[in-house]
């Protein structure tokens, strides 16, 4: 068996995700949340993003306009910014019912995801080689252990800076993240 894509995919999935926004939200995620919250669902959203990408990407490409999935995108960050600061505490939360902290991280972390850069060169790598369970396992695996270290950093953040910083500074981050997709829409 040639695991030359698979490995190839890794490097480059692993390499376009370092620094990007998703890792910063991740890092966020894990200062809020538990640790294997975020990874469980960072991984689920990871897996299904480039399952999507290696067997439907091109579909999706022809039938969802970039800017549809960049207003979602954008929608998705300034509303999780405002849940951040006008949402309620932990201890508030302990007291309602149904909202489960991993399908918050799995939709946040798909919308952003939808149609980035990683999911582009995943559909692009599955085209070159013509492996696509090679290349989803490279995807997936490369996704995961890039985020896998934001998460980590995000429970040591938490360990040193007040909960009322790391909410001021998560609401900060997502909300400009999402002006910064309206504004590139503009441009």
């Amino acid at each position: 068996m040639n695991l030359w894509p698979l490995i190839i995919t890794f490097l480059i999935i692993g390499a376009a995700e370092l620094g990007d926004k998703p890792q910063l939200m991740t890092l966020t995620f894990a200062a809020k949340y538990p640790l294997w919250k975020v990874i469980g669902a960072e991984s689920a959203a990871s897996a299904v993003l480039m399952a999507i990408a290696v067997l439907f990407g091109s579909i999706i490409d022809k039938f969802i306009p970039p800017l549809y999935i960049q207003l979602l995108a954008g929608t998705v960050f300034i509303g999780f910014g405002l849940w951040t600061i006008f949402g309620k505490d932990k201890d508030e939360e302990a007291h309602t019912s149904g909202k489960n902290p991993f399908w918050i991280i799995f939709a946040t972390f798909f919308a952003a995801e939808l149609g980035d850069k990683t999911q582009l060169a995943t559909l692009a790598l599955s085209a070159k080689y013509g492996s696509p369970i090679q290349v989803w396992i490279g995807a997936t695996l490369g996704m995961i252990g890039v985020n896998a270290v934001a998460a980590v950093a995000g429970t040591w953040v938490k360990k040193y800076v007040s909960d009322e910083i790391i909410r001021w500074v998560g609401a900060a981050i997502f909300i400009s993240f999402g002006l910064s997709i309206f504004t590139s829409i503009l441009l």
